[in-house]
């Protein structure tokens, strides 16, 4: 394979490659634009998925009917998607490596994960049930224990469920990866706001979560098919690998958690009330920070379309042995990650209190000021989580179990000795806000070391500068801009995105060439 270094053409075009069958047979013009568009329909399943889950959170708060109620859904939810997030990953990350490397079929593959998944999410959530009495005491909320015990149902089926997803991913059916996504994301949010709505309160949301995982296994099994044939692939090999993927997941997702149980746990000793009043109270606080944290993730989460297409990407050219390939996806991936990630926190961190009220009650923008800091952090975390899908796409787990450990251990660290020493609870809110951001932003630089040192790219530099200059320039815009509505807050949240853009524009960071290159790739003859 020769590479091709012309920027972001070339990375298109090569994302419409990827996207072909994996007989790789020619492809007609019309199988041609089937396949970009396959490409881009993952994104927009994302996309889906992440609005979807919004729906949830905007409307699930007014179901509950108050703060504390709130609160222990995020935290219960929160913990199992931990845990969740890094057997989900983990396990479609490297069903979808050995898959797309084609050397083994991917039947034999799936049925080596699945048995793999029997006993270690099977395990994982027995566990987690018979724990729960002990991390709601640990959290000084015995109240949340049934929460906690019904919830290990999700960890069952989702670590199945990626199996699939996985190899989907792996056989680049991009198509069928995306429905699945986007089925789930409906069937979730319908069966917890449902039961929320039929007062169930949120032992009826986690439910609802829990019987909405059932569904989707269901499904995906039915589509994406049980394994057949007589072929094996080893297990052990399989799970090496996905094991070294879980730790370095686990580091990332417990950086994204750690700060609200922490939090919660905290806030018993910081409130005026004691006994149950106390939880009841730190509950609440957590469902102010966990509102802002909410917000906040917007970033990350329409990120996460670009790691799931560059994870097999990366996989081909590296398993290929084609080191300028390599570095050309690196650049253009961290170029285009992270002009969008900024334009859309700088939104927030412009306004946070204005854009709180939007999707949430009033009573909520207790948690603007933590908003203001963890919308910085998040750009940070989420150019390292692209960083880190690169370097697992590569092969590279090694560098990020190092950078993802050590990340979990500075923020565990900071919320630990920074947010006590709080004079109030409003005061831990922004204490925990500092401690996490600064925790995300040394993850940053390690794994950049650790990304330059393998492949010698990195961010562009010019890159960079642009896009603190068209952030400062929207966030000072955004401090002028005068206090309204609802619709007004809208109205400049998007005139503050679209400047961005604008702003990145004018200083040359995007071309009309690119424009055309990205919509010829749709269309284009393939030999």
């Amino acid at each position: 394979m020769t590479p091709r270094l012309g920027g972001v053409s070339s990375f298109w075009e090569e994302l419409t490659d990827l996207a072909r069958p994996s007989n790789h047979l020619p492809m007609s013009s019309k199988e041609a634009v089937s396949a970009g568009r396959g490409v881009l329909f993952i994104a927009i399943a994302k996309l889906y998925f992440m609005v979807a889950g919004y729906a949830i959170y905007f409307t699930l708060p007014r179901l509950l009917g108050g703060e504390a109620a709130w609160g222990d859904y995020l935290l219960v939810i929160g913990l199992v998607s931990v845990i969740d997030n890094v057997i989900v990953t983990g396990t479609i990350q490297g069903v979808s490596k050995f898959t797309a490397q084609g050397d083994v079929g991917a039947d034999a593959i799936k049925r080596a994960a699945l048995q793999v998944q029997v006993l270690l999410g099977g395990g994982v959530a027995i566990a987690f049930a018979l724990a729960a009495p002990l991390i709601a005491a640990w959290e000084k909320d015995p109240s949340l224990t049934p929460l906690y015990r019904v919830s290990a149902g999700i960890i069952a089926c989702y670590a199945l469920y990626a199996v699939f997803v996985g190899s989907a991913n792996g056989q680049r059916h991009f198509f069928k990866q995306a429905s699945l996504d986007m089925g789930f994301a409906t069937i979730r949010a319908g069966a917890i706001l449902a039961a929320a709505a039929a007062g169930l309160g949120v032992f009826g949301a986690v439910s609802g979560f829990v019987g909405a995982a059932l569904v989707i296994l269901v499904v995906s099994a039915l589509w994406v098919r049980l394994p057949r044939g007589q072929e094996r692939f080893p297990k052990l090999r399989l799970a090496g690998f996905m094991v070294r993927l879980f730790v370095y997941t686990l580091a990332l997702n417990a950086t994204m958690r750690v700060d609200l149980f922490l939090l919660k746990r905290n806030a018993v000793e910081l409130v005026t009330a004691t006994g149950d009043a106390a939880a009841r109270a730190a509950s609440a606080l957590a469902g102010y920070y966990g509102t802002a944290q909410s917000l906040a993730f917007i970033p990350y989460q329409a990120i996460l379309a670009v790691a799931f297409v560059v994870f097999p990407l990366v996989s081909r050219s590296t398993f290929e042995q084609d080191r300028g390939a390599t570095q050309a996806y690196i650049r253009q991936t961290l170029r285009l990650s992270l002009v969008f990630v900024c334009g859309v926190a700088t939104v927030f961190i412009a306004n946070p209190e204005a854009v709180i009220v939007v999707p949430y009650q009033a009573r909520y923008v207790a948690g603007a000021p933590a908003l203001r800091i963890l919308a910085g952090g998040m750009v940070f975390f989420s150019m390292f989580t692209i960083i880190n899908t690169i370097l697992n796409g590569a092969g590279r787990t090694g560098d990020t179990i190092l950078s993802g450990v050590f990340t979990v251990i500075a923020s565990v660290l900071g919320n630990a000795l920074y947010v006590p020493l709080a004079a109030s609870p409003q005061e831990a809110l922004v204490r925990a806000a500092i401690a996490s951001s600064a925790a995300m932003f040394f993850g940053l630089v390690l794994a950049t070391g650790l990304l330059y040192r393998r492949y010698r790219a990195a961010f562009p530099l010019l890159t960079v500068v642009r896009v603190v200059v068209a952030a400062a320039a929207m966030i000072a815009l955004g401090r002028l801009w005068p206090d309204g509505s609802k619709l007004m807050t809208l109205v400049e949240s998007t005139a503050l995105f679209c400047g961005f853009f604008v702003v990145m524009v004018i200083f040359g960071e995007f071309s009309r060439a690119d424009l055309q290159s990205f919509l010829a790739t749709l269309g284009k003859k393939r030999s």
